[in-house]
């Protein structure tokens, strides 16, 4: 296979998506997005770029990558003690971060925003 590709977000960084070759003389590029905008994507084919790149197309939502969390607290809690959880967003995408404590009676909740992609929660 003799395709090359690029991709350019808006804030300028490239990236290389994956291309499968569909063995019916034609390809499949596929790419994970992880900035919202306009984007150019260059297509080569024998280190010369195909008719019509680069191609431009814009994102307009990024999908949510992963979430995990970790803690004594996301798996027992006793009554008027509190309790904790660490959530890691740092792959997570764009977007809000929401924490709903749910049982048998109404729970406060405490998140501290550590700045590195970590949340810490409490709840009592």
């Amino acid at each position: 296979m003799n395709f090359q590709a690029l991709i350019r977000t808006p804030t300028g960084k490239f990236h290389t998506p994956l291309i499968d070759d569909n063995e019916d003389g034609t390809v499949s590029i596929k790419y994970q997005p992880s900035e919202i905008g306009l984007h150019e994507l260059d297509v080569f084919y024998q280190e010369q770029p195909i008719a019509g790149s680069p191609f431009k197309f814009h994102v307009d939502q990024v999908q949510t990558g992963n979430v995990a969390a970790y803690g004594p607290g996301l798996s027992h809690g006793v009554c008027n003690e509190s309790c904790n959880f660490r959530i890691i967003t740092k792959d997570a995408g764009s977007g809000g971060l929401s924490v709903a404590v749910e049982g048998s009676s109404k729970a406060e909740i405490q998140c501290k925003d550590n700045k590195d992609g970590t949340c810490d929660v409490t709840y009592w």
